[in-house]
Formats: structure tokens, sequence, C-alpha cells
């Protein structure tokens, strides 16, 4: 499930035809030619006038080197940069950045911030000796705008938002990539743990060839959406991919099928803890028109934690929560911090000021579990995090550090939950 990126192009970051159109726009209002340069200074995309300089020059190295310049200079300051291009005349460099690093420029000119004479068409004429233009310079010289430095800086801001705006889009792609990258690496490590379980059972303990739906899985990720438990939910969430991942044999449509239903069940759930309807109709409706597009696992995953999240923003929002969810959410984070210590249903219940009755009802009602199992398998999957980080470890520090007082209870209880013993745990997971 490994992705692997080159590196991002231009074309990749900017909508190149959206762009020709706003920098021929640029140009008809300030006069000035527009172009967009990548790091080295060569020409992506022109727009610029018939008799223009730059034109005529054909982007020589004269003009790559000094353009290139003007982009560094551009990021360095972190706004637009006025430099003597290569012709000796204006120009003023907007940076294109990625990521705190410079991929390219957009420039605005070439421009006479001074009065055209005849010393001024000299200077002109002795820069571009060497450069292959066609063109006599004097009657070039004539077709360059003029203007006032305000005006050239001015312009130069304009582009300069022009591209941040189309860069944004980018930079928010990228942080979705990151996502998923790491969503798909916890999911990975989940599926590999199902398999390693799997092949050290026996053939009598394997599952037959029609696994089981993880029912009780969803149930808990609905309850902590309920509780408003984003942490828990994303990590339960990430679980329940895995196996319907398993469940479906990899089959992109049966998975649909299957998040189809929890977008039902999310949505069940939040009008049940009191969330607005019309926000919970739009929320859904437009879940199953994402889940409905042609999508591969890794995407299919993303958007199913994106739609949890937005279900939780929902839930997040009502302020007269039902007191059940409010209760039980306070009891699972309670247990989350305090899964090492000697840990009882009544000493949770004098936590949270419920009594023992009404937290177990809670857990058997909302989770369908009881209050031992549930901190049994919170138990457990701490102990597997210890077991992975740290190769050396002994299975009694494991046993203490995760709240068990007796060792052969500890083995019995993790083989019941994982397949393998905790000896065997580890050395798959080295």
């Amino acid at each position: 499930m490994g992705l692997c990126y080159e590196e991002p192009q231009l074309k990749d970051i900017l909508d190149l035809e959206q762009l020709k159109k706003l920098l021929g726009y640029f140009s008809i209002v300030t006069g000035l030619d527009a172009a967009l340069f990548d790091f080295s200074g060569r020409d992506v995309l022109v727009n610029r006038k018939t008799s223009s300089v730059c034109k005529a020059a054909k982007n020589c190295g004269k003009c790559r080197e000094s353009i290139s310049y003007g982009g560094m200079m551009a990021s360095e300051l972190g706004e637009p940069y006025i430099f003597a291009c290569g012709c000796g005349l204006i120009m003023c460099s907007s940076p294109v950045i990625l990521e705190d690093r410079l991929i390219g420029s957009i420039a605005c000119g070439p421009a006479i911030l001074w009065e055209s004479d005849e010393v001024a068409v000299s200077e002109f004429t002795e820069k571009t000796r060497d450069m292959d233009i066609c063109m006599d310079a004097g009657e070039l010289f004539c077709s360059i705008p003029s203007c006032e430095c305000i005006n050239m800086t001015s312009s130069a801001q304009i582009l300069f938002i022009i591209v941040n705006s189309l860069t944004q889009k980018y930079g928010t792609y990228l942080e979705q990539r990151a996502q998923i990258t790491e969503q798909q690496a916890r999911i990975a490590e989940l599926i590999i743990d199902q398999k390693n379980r799997t092949e050290a059972l026996t053939e009598k303990e394997k599952p037959g060839p029609c696994p089981v739906y993880p029912v009780e899985t969803e149930r808990e990720l609905i309850t902590f959406v309920q509780c408003r438990n984003k942490k828990q939910a994303n990590r339960t969430l990430n679980r329940l991919l895995s196996e319907i991942f398993s469940f479906a044999d990899g089959n992109t449509d049966a998975i649909k099928v299957r998040l189809s239903e929890l977008i039902a069940f999310f949505s069940r759930a939040a009008i049940e803890t009191g969330a607005v309807l019309s926000d919970v109709n739009r929320i859904t409706k437009s879940s199953f028109e994402i889940i409905n597009h042609d999508m591969d696992f890794e995407k299919i995953c993303y958007s199913a934690e994106q739609i949890m999240e937005r279900y939780l923003d929902v839930v997040s929002k009502d302020r007269g929560k039902k007191p059940v969810s409010r209760h039980l959410s306070r009891a699972l984070d309670y247990i989350m911090l305090n899964y090492a210590d000697e840990l009882s249903l009544n000493t949770v219940a004098d936590a949270i000021f419920v009594s023992g009755y009404y937290l177990s009802h809670l857990f058997r009602k909302e989770m369908n579990t009881t209050f031992s199992d549930y901190v049994c398998r919170i138990r457990i999957d701490k102990a597997k995090a210890l077991l992975k980080n740290d190769k050396g470890v002994r299975i009694q520090e494991i046993t203490e550090k995760v709240g068990f007082n007796d060792p052969n209870y500890f083995a019995k209880s993790f083989k019941k939950l994982t397949g393998v013993t905790p000896k065997e745990y580890q050395a798959f997971s080295q």
C-alpha cells in the first residue's frame, strides 16, 4: 500500500489553462507582458505582444540567468522583486513556492522606468548585441512600455496574489495525500496483524471460507461517534476498514456496500443524539454521492474518514446531547487514562458520578459488550503496541504495565482476542 510520488512540476500545481486566461487579462489591463518560468528561468507559459523584446530574445541563456535570479530573490524576500533582465530592462518577479521550496516564478515586464532617449537606446543596443535578435534594436526599443515604479510593483503584487491562490489548491492536495499515506500505513499494519493471527491458528481454529462481518467493531465505532470521541473513532474506523477489507476479500464494490450501510448507521446515530435533521440529511446525501464514485481502496478509506468527521461535527454542534452518550464518553476516557490501574465497574462509576448498575447498563446498551470485556480489550491493545515497540520486553513486564495481575490470565485473554499467544505475537512483529 506504499505510495510513491514524482517531483511536482508547475503543470501539476497550476491550472495552466486558467493561468493563461488570467495572464491575458492581466496584460490587457496593465499593458505589460507576463510569463511563467521554471526554477532555471525557462519559460513555461507566456503572454507577449508580437513585437515583444522577450519574444525576440527567445529566452536565451542571458535571459534565463536573470529571470532565475529574480525568482530566487523574490523567494528570499517572500514578495515581488524588481530586477534588471538580460536586456538591461526592468522586470518584476513573484515566486511560485511549494512547501517552502522555490519551483518557479511568474514575472511581468520588461518595461522602462525612465525617459526614452538616445542614451537609453544605445545602452539597450549594447546589452542585446550578443543575443540572436533579428529586429532592429532601435525599432524594438520603441515597443517597450514605459511605466512608473509604483505601477510595476502593483502589477507584480497582482501576479503574486494570483499565484498564491492557485498554489493553495495543490497545497491542500498534498496535505490530503499525506493523510491518506498515514491512514494506509495504519490500515496495512492492521491487515498484516490479522493475516499473521490467522496463519498462527490451527486448522480447527481457523474461520470458515466466509469470514464473519465485524458487527461489534461497527457498534463500537458508532458509540465513539455519538460520544464525540474523535481520536477513538478514528482508530476504530481504521480497524473496521481493515476488517471490512478482509471480509470483502479486497473487492471495492463489496467494501462500498458495507460503507453505504455504515453511512446509514452514522446518520441514525447522529439523529439519536439530537443533531439537526437538515444537517444530517445534507451530509448523508453528499456521502452517498462520494461513495458512488469510482475509487480505489485508499481513496475509499480517506473518504470514509472525512465522512465520519462530518458526522462528528454535526453531533458536536448539538449542545442538548443525550446524557447517556455523555456519561459513557467520560467512562471511556477514564478507562483509557487509567487502564494500567486496578479498575472495577464501581471505581469508574464513582469517577464519573453514576451508579455501577447504570454504567453496566450503558456498556450493554450502547456498546453491546460488558464493562470487563471492554477494559480487557483496551489492555490487550496496549499490550500489542508494547510488544511491537520493544522487542526485548518480558511478558511479565507487559502484564504489569497494562493492568493484569495474573500472567496466565493475561496470556489466555491475549490469545482469545488475537488468536495467538503474546510470545507468538512478539515473534510475528519482529
